[in-house]
C-alpha cells in the first residue's frame, strides 16, 4: 500500500519515538510505500526548527537517510476538509493515489473520506500487529 506520513507523524515518530516509533520500525519492515510529498517535507522543516531548534539540523539529515519516497506537491486544490491547511496534504495524496494518509490530525480523523483511508498511528499499529498475528 501506498503510504502518506503526515507532519504531526513524522514528529511523533522522529522526535518523541514510542508507540508511534515502534510504528516506523513495522512500517519501514513492510512491504508499504511511505511518501512524503514537499508540503509535508517543508512544513516538518519549518517545524522542527520553530520548536527544537538545537536538534532540528540532526533530526531532519537522519530523516531524509530513511527508506521514504518523495513526492511533488500539486498546485491543485482536491478534496474538501474543515481545516483548509490540510487540503494540501490532502490533495496531494489523491494526486499521488495514496492508500493511506497516516496523520493524527483530528481533522483527517473526522473528515468521513472514502478514499484514501485516514488512519491514525494507534489505527495503524493495530491493524498491523492484526496482520503479523496472522
Amino acid at each position: 500500500m501506498k503510504i502518506m506520513l503526515d507532519t504531526n507523524v513524522l514528529i511523533s515518530a522522529l522526535v518523541f519515538g514510542e508507540r508511534t516509533g515502534r510504528l516506523f520500525d513495522m512500517l519501514f519492515e513492510s512491504d508499504h510505500e511511505l511518501y512524503v510529498s514537499e508540503y509535508i517535507d517543508q512544513e516538518f522543516k519549518e517545524k522542527l526548527k520553530e520548536k527544537w531548534p538545537a536538534k532540528a539540523e540532526k533530526v531532519y539529515y537522519l530523516y531524509r537517510q530513511l527508506d521514504i519516497r518523495f513526492c511533488k506537491s500539486t498546485e491543485e486544490r482536491l478534496g474538501k476538509l474543515r481545516d483548509r491547511k490540510d487540503i494540501p496534504v490532502l490533495s496531494d495524496a489523491l494526486y499521488h493515489k495514496m492508500d493511506i494518509i497516516l496523520s493524527g490530525d483530528k481533522d483527517f480523523l473526522e473528515s468521513d473520506l472514502e478514499r484514501p483511508i485516514i488512519y491514525s498511528p494507534s489505527m495503524m499499529l493495530e491493524y498491523l500487529e492484526m496482520l503479523h498475528d496472522k
